[in-house]
């Protein structure tokens, strides 16, 4: 199960601040599907079925972050009692040392989203205190937790990487990530919509253009992309979905299969999700059992035979998990 939780806002919509409650939580995480996580699955056919490396849960947010939510630590220690694995992925800034102390439980891993030094971290995680998440991932790591470094490398702080890596190791970090997923250029703009930089080589002088301006064009750039290369006739899923036998339940509670499916709650009004708006149904575990909420996930895998986006293949899928089959 990957369920990731949130405290933020949709810049476009006016999606309004939302967060599970511990409440909320123990609605659709009951002690019987936490049970379920940590039972070994049966027999099939006299053959054991292969069990993922991770079977628990992962608060990692789409559109914040978990340690800003009013509960966290208390859903953390809910899930805890029931010996669940939990992993968690945060800008590590908010709360004090006590608070991240106290989340050092058995089980419990976090990742410190840590993107260089003190020089050059604050150039993509705006409004985060580098000195102040070191402080905090140090408070956890004492009390005996877990903690991950995880770098996402840009143009500005790849000459930092191995002295990152060194001080994880002075550190007590357990391991060092290093998460590219080819997102590493592009215009930084201020809270109120200023031009403040540019990540990577600029290609276009964005002093002169507004944030509006910045989101227009990513729309009509997201709208172009159902012509790649991925929307072939031979195409193939590697659904990771499937593969890690995962759902993605965001902080309204809504369900879907993965995160990238689940982008803008509610709404759904990202355009790379024009198909899968008409397939989405009663998918609230606060309002419908969580077995309801599944029900409609076939629609998505069956869609997948649709010979091209422009004909019903989910976008997002085509573009996150689609490839063009070889030797066919």
């Amino acid at each position: 199960m990957c369920m990731r939780n949130y405290r933020g806002s949709d810049y476009n919509s006016g999606y309004p601040l939302c967060e599970l409650t511990l409440q909320n939580f123990k609605h659709i995480v009951t002690p019987d599907l936490l049970m379920q996580l940590i039972r070994p699955d049966p027999a099939v056919n006299g053959r054991t079925p292969v069990v993922w490396d991770f079977r628990g849960i992962n608060f990692n947010g789409n559109l914040g972050d978990f340690a800003s939510a009013k509960d966290a630590l208390e859903i953390v220690q809910y899930v805890n009692q029931y010996h669940v694995p939990v992993a968690i992925n945060t800008n590590g800034s908010v709360r004090n040392t006590a608070w991240w102390q106290a989340l050092a439980m058995p089980g419990v891993t976090v990742g410190f989203a840590l993107d260089g030094l003190a020089d050059t971290h604050h150039l993509y995680r705006q409004d985060t205190d580098w000195h102040r998440i070191i402080e905090n991932a140090k408070a956890f790591i004492a009390a005996g937790g877990q903690a991950v470094w995880r770098f996402v490398p840009f143009d500005h702080n790849r000459h930092q990487e191995s002295t990152c890596k060194q001080m994880a190791a002075d550190l007590g970090f357990a391991r060092f990530e290093n998460i590219y997923d080819g997102r590493d250029t592009g215009p930084v703009f201020s809270r109120s919509g200023q031009y403040s930089h540019y990540l990577g080589k600029a290609n276009a002088d964005w002093s002169k253009h507004s944030y509006q301006e910045l989101l227009t064009s990513h729309i009509n750039w997201h709208r172009k992309i159902p012509d790649s290369v991925n929307d072939v006739d031979h195409i193939e899923y590697h659904c990771l979905h499937k593969k890690n036998r995962e759902i993605y339940i965001a902080a309204d509670g809504s369900v879907y299969p993965c995160c990238f499916l689940g982008f803008y709650p509610g709404q759904m009004n990202h355009p790379g999700n024009t198909e899968l708006a008409q397939m989405v149904r009663e998918n609230n575990a606060l309002h419908y059992p969580l077995e309801q909420c599944l029900q409609w996930f076939d629609s998505i895998e069956s869609a997948w035979s649709k010979a091209s986006v422009a004909q019903g293949r989910p976008w997002q899928c085509v573009q996150t998990c689609g490839r063009a089959r070889v030797n066919v």
